[in-house]
C-alpha cells in the first residue's frame, strides 16, 4: 500500500464523507475537498514545519520589523528566521508580507 493510500485510509476512517461535498457548509466556511493535490501541499507544509514556529498571529506581530529588514537589503532570514519559515510556510502572510513590501518601496521612492 502507497503512503498515499495510507494517509487517504487514515483520513476516510475518520471523515467518511472528506472526499464528497459539504452540503451544511456554506461560504467561505465550507472545508475544500480532500484530494491528492491538497494533501501534497498539506505534507509539503508539515515537512517545513519546526518546533516552536511561529504561529500567523507572532508572525504578524513582527512582520513590520522583517520588512524594514529585507527592505534595507540586510539578512532577514539570519535575523528573524521563524518569521522567514512561516513565511515560506503561510501563504497569507506571504501576501500580506509582499503587500506591506511593495508599500514601504513606494514610500522610499516617493520621498
Amino acid at each position: 500500500m502507497t503512503i498515499w493510500n495510507q494517509i487517504k485510509n487514515l483520513f476516510s476512517r475518520s471523515n467518511p464523507d472528506i472526499n464528497e461535498p459539504n452540503h451544511f457548509a456554506s461560504g467561505e466556511t465550507a472545508v475544500p475537498a480532500m484530494n491528492q493535490q491538497n494533501m501534497v501541499d498539506l505534507m509539503h507544509r508539515l515537512e517545513k514545519t519546526l518546533e516552536g514556529t511561529y504561529s500567523c498571529d507572532e508572525a504578524y506581530a513582527l512582520l513590520d520589523e522583517y520588512v524594514e529588514l529585507v527592505a534595507d537589503n540586510e539578512e532577514a532570514r539570519q535575523l528573524m528566521p521563524l518569521v522567514e519559515t512561516h513565511l515560506d510556510m503561510c501563504p497569507d502572510c506571504r501576501d500580506e508580507f509582499e503587500l506591506l513590501l511593495q508599500i514601504l518601496k513606494t514610500a522610499d521612492t516617493e520621498e
